[in-house]
């Protein structure tokens, strides 16, 4: 299952640009062709929000802005991570994109130039540190 995080649960919604502060998770399961959304219930905490995300079985994380924190942890469970880019992008986009490898695979080694939190500092805010 893939994992885009979304401010409102619809399918013509735009991923959002956030990752850990995010309302809530449009899920795609790529066997059924479908969605579901979850609520992020660990919003405001990005580390909490890639450990909320292992428990629902996530196999693929996209995002615009994660921190190192959210990023290791996902890492640390295996959990595919690929850069969208900065502006948002609507749901069937983002799959046909995944589906013909268009997206940037962020690993330890380059997770340096694909890595942003987002925030004015450029540091991650979520206490993670």
């Amino acid at each position: 299952m893939i994992a885009i995080p979304v401010d409102s649960v619809s399918t013509d919604v735009k991923s959002s640009k956030l990752f850990g502060n995010v309302k809530m998770f449009a899920i795609y399961k790529p066997k059924e062709d479908t969605f579901f959304f979850i609520l992020n219930k660990e919003s405001g905490n990005g580390i909490k929000t890639a450990k909320m995300l292992k428990k629902w079985n996530i196999k693929c994380v996209v995002y615009s802005y994660m921190g190192n924190g959210p990023f290791s942890e996902l890492n640390k469970d295996k959990i595919d991570v690929y850069y969208i880019g900065k502006e948002p992008m609507e749901l069937s986009q983002i799959i046909k994109s995944l589906t013909d490898e268009r997206f940037v695979k962020v690993t330890k080694s380059n997770a340096d130039t694909y890595l942003d939190s987002g925030t004015a500092t450029q540091n991650c805010e979520c206490g993670c540190a």
